[in-house]
């Protein structure tokens, strides 16, 4: 019985192993295009602020096809996880949530995010490991989307505390360490000296240093870019995706195939009724 048991406990715990690395696979949307064209796709997986000409973004059944399935209107967050570069440049990404659809990336916004900030601060952040103090185990940790961020994620460090590379220190003194993945939070940070602390804890002044350089930084970016948001809202040169003439014409061709074989089955059916 021992040896039953035994030989059991083997490929059991070999699913165990496996189960969780499969439930942190890559989820690919469902959809045709996207099936068709993945290995000329590209992961994004970063969230966006829909900010499209005339205060909307048209999403499209695909890059190929300009068959509408929603409208969101400017401001509207959205995550997007992959994205495609069609024959004329343009790249559109794919959102797969409560509808399923492609809209061109110049019509969104990138959200301020961890990646974000370790491109504007790469030079301040040390490359350390290490963890979470165990007192800190079975409480309430706050995962900050990059340090001094006003959006964070509290999670319960119930099993283990979470491990980090990555260290930054902040103009008002906070050690902040990024967590890579952890229980499914993914690419954050955490405040070592205080990871239970709220914003107004950390920042008694209201604003933390790092969100001040990030608004410096972007207002100097939309002037070097010129953009100039009165004209992206009234502007009427809108992209639209372009069909692709070739699966037109199979698709006529096929429609008129199938037509024809149609048309052919009655005459044979009409001639054998006859005959009888």
């Amino acid at each position: 019985m021992k040896r039953v048991f035994c030989g059991m406990a083997v490929p059991v715990c070999c699913l165990l192993w496996i189960l969780p690395v499969r439930a942190d696979m890559l989820i690919e949307p469902m959809d045709l295009f996207y099936e068709q064209h993945s290995s000329e796709c590209s992961y994004v997986g970063r969230q966006f602020t829909a900010n499209g000409p005339d205060g909307k973004v048209i999403v499209y059944k695909s890059p190929k096809l300009p068959e509408v399935v929603d409208v969101w209107e400017n401001g509207r967050e959205v995550y997007i996880q992959f994205a495609y570069e069609d024959e004329d440049g343009i790249a559109w990404g794919i959102y797969d949530a409560d509808v399923t659809g492609w809209m061109p990336m110049d019509y969104l916004e990138l959200i301020y995010d961890s990646i974000s900030f370790q491109e504007d601060y790469g030079d301040e952040i040390k490359d350390e490991t290490g963890s979470l103090d165990r007192e800190f185990l079975n409480q309430e940790i706050r995962f900050w989307r990059y340090p001094g961020a006003e959006a964070y994620e509290c999670f319960l460090a119930s099993s283990y505390v979470p491990d980090y590379r990555l260290i930054y220190t902040d103009e008002a003194g906070n050690r902040w360490g990024r967590i890579g993945y952890y229980f499914g939070i993914r690419d954050m940070w955490v405040c070592i000296d205080a990871p239970t602390a709220a914003y107004d804890e950390l920042y008694p002044d209201g604003v933390s240093p790092t969100e001040k350089d990030r608004e410096k930084r972007q207002e100097e970016n939309a002037e070097r870019e010129g953009r100039n948001a009165s004209d992206r809202e009234t502007s009427a040169d809108r992209i639209v995706p372009k069909p692709d003439d070739g699966m037109i014409v199979l698709t006529i061709a096929l429609v008129l195939l199938t037509a024809a074989a149609t048309a052919g089955l009655l005459v044979l059916f009409r001639k054998k009724g006859s005959g009888d």
